[in-house]
């Protein structure tokens, strides 16, 4: 019993830095807080994007679900904020997987600043900047949890 509690503790963990056309996916591991880009779902439709990420959840097996929450500068709640949460929500809905929401300020930015380094080419880091800031995301997700220690300001469980 005890060993199936820890390994629903104990798996992938899959990253979305939500977009209105384009949503980065990353993908990461519990036990070794590594995390690398994955996809990027390139579509504003809805039916298309939530079969590929049904695809992606079958293929992973996540334990949890952690979504960039993009607050304005100063911490407010955006339009983006919402439809971020809105997101999250259905996939808790759609997946029966826990959800966690992470302050994701400026990780587009960072993702950007990175990718200028290894890629001069704009269109060619257009392709992966999204998955990318998902990567920064969930790095930071690891960062937080690292001592079992939550900052509840930086993230929320849905």
């Amino acid at each position: 019993m005890l060993d199936q509690i820890a390994r629903k503790l104990e798996g992938n963990i899959l990253s979305f830095d939500f977009g209105e056309r384009r949503i980065g996916v990353a993908i990461g591991n519990s036990i070794t807080k590594n995390s690398h880009p994955l996809e990027t779902i390139d579509t504003p439709k809805n039916i298309e994007r939530y079969k590929i990420i049904g695809s992606l959840v079958r293929t992973w097996e996540p334990i949890k679900l952690v979504i960039g929450y993009p607050l304005n500068e100063d911490g407010t709640i955006s339009k983006m904020s919402l439809l971020a949460k809105k997101f999250g929500m259905k996939l808790r809905n759609k997946y029966n997987i826990p959800i966690v929401m992470i302050d994701e300020r400026f990780t587009s930015s960072e993702a950007n600043l990175e990718l200028k380094k290894f890629e001069k080419n704009f269109k060619k880091r257009k392709i992966v900047v999204d998955q990318v800031a998902a990567m920064i995301i969930l790095d930071s997700f690891f960062q937080e949890n690292n001592n079992e220690n939550i900052n509840t300001n930086f993230q929320e469980a849905l």
